[in-house]
Parts: structure tokens; sequence; C-alpha cells
């Protein structure tokens, strides 16, 4: 295994993000499987890893904290090598119309979104500069603008934060070997959506088509390897086209 082949992904244990973990090792590199109270599923994706034959470790770490973010990369890079591929994938949603969500609802999500995202990268930057190539993957969403739901004022504004975040870094980094992307999953059916209920779920499968999440770690697979070190700064849809009318 190269030692540039380390990637850390947030909330790696569960939904998208354990389809990344899974998808990144069969790739070839050592997975930070990263958790804040997932810990058993973090541990099945790591066991399922290691009987692929990959090598993971999962981490705990609430990335909403600016210093547990830093010793995620920090233990990363202590017990795997320094990690060039950065997923950040973890994200939380408390929906609530802007009359009724509580500040501490709003300001969870954008810290967990957003400022989270940004201290993971913050943190994995210093190690990709020197070795001159690094893979940012942030995740988007249609609700950060493409198509804008009420209710989720929070949720749109952390995606839509992630997107202007993604293109100023991907032009820090375009002569450091690092780029900066963005990922953009339409309706994959985890346990965030699940969580909105039955109604909304409901709604959802009745004019989204359904995304796996193996589509989506397929994306993020592309972004991180060499055919895509001149891409950087986009958004990338893996959505077939958003919502249908028949």
């Amino acid at each position: 295994m190269a030692a540039d082949r380390v990637a850390v992904v947030t909330g790696g244990g569960r939904g998208i993000g354990a389809a990344v973990s899974r998808r990144l090792a069969a790739d070839g590199y050592a997975v930070a499987v990263n958790y804040s109270r997932s810990g058993g599923d973090a541990a099945r994706v790591v066991k399922e890893i290691e009987s692929a034959g990959g090598r993971a470790l999962a981490l705990r770490a609430d990335i909403a904290d600016a210093g547990e973010a830093t010793a995620l990369i920090e233990e990363t890079a202590a017990r795997l090598g320094t990690p060039t591929v950065l997923v950040n994938n973890a994200g939380v949603n408390h929906s609530g119309s802007a009359r009724s969500q509580s500040p501490s609802e709003f300001d969870r999500v954008l810290a967990v979104n957003l400022s989270g995202a940004f201290y993971c990268t913050h943190a994995a930057l210093p190690g990709m500069y020197a070795a001159g190539r690094g893979r940012v993957i942030f995740f988007g969403s249609p609700s950060g603008g493409r198509d804008l739901v009420p209710t989720m004022s929070a949720y749109a504004a952390s995606k839509a934060g992630l997107v202007a975040m993604a293109k100023v870094i991907a032009k820090e980094g375009a002569r450091h070997g690092v780029t900066v992307n963005t990922v953009v999953p339409g309706f994959v059916e985890t346990d965030m959506v699940r969580s909105a209920g039955d109604r909304a779920l409901d709604a959802l499968r009745a004019t989204w088509p359904s995304v796996p999440p193996e589509a989506v770690a397929a994306t993020v697979s592309f972004l991180a390897g060499d055919e895509a070190a001149y891409i950087s700064g986009e958004e990338i849809g893996v959505w077939l086209g958003g919502p249908v009318t028949a």
C-alpha cells in the first residue's frame, strides 16, 4: 500500500459514509472511519474492510469541536499515515420553520455540516500541501440551492456554504496538487432521511429517483483518483436529474 493512500471519511460508519469507506478501502486506501455516536456501526464497517483484506480504523470525534477534528487528523496520521484524501461526509439535520426552529438546533446543524467540514479540512491541508497531493471532497445537497425546501433553512444554509467554501479552497490548493470538489447526492434512503418520518419519505419516493449509496461512493472514488487531478471547484450531482413528475 502506497504511503500516500490514506483516507479519512467523516461519518464513515453509516449510510453514504459507510459505502464510501468500503469503496476507498477497495481502491487500496487505508481508511479512518470516523464516527461521533455510532461506534458499533463504524466497527462493523472496519470489520468488513479488514475481512476483504483492507486496512481501517474506527476513530471517534465530534467534528463540530475544532480540537476533536484536529485530533482526528493527527491520530489518523500517527496510526495510518498522512491522509491525502478527506471526505467530509458527516452531517445532521434539524428541520423546522424559521419561526419555530430553536437557535440551538440551527447552530448545531451549521456546527457539524459547515464548521466541522472546515475544521477537518484546515487540519488536513498542511499534510496534503507537504505531500504535493490531496483530495478534499465535500457533500452538498439539492436543498443547498438546487431544490429548496421549506423548514430546511439551517440545512440549506450549511450546504450552500459548503459549496462556496469548496470553490474558494479549490483556488487556494490549485498550485499545491490539492483538488476540492462537492458531491451532491439526490435521494439516497439513509437513516437521516428516514428520520424525517413516513410521510416525508413517501413524498420523496414519489418524486425523486432513488440513488444507491454505492453510486455516490463511485463518484467519490473517481474524484479521489489520479484521473480527476484537474477537476476542482466543481459540484457533481448524483441524482438522476432531480425530481420527476411522471
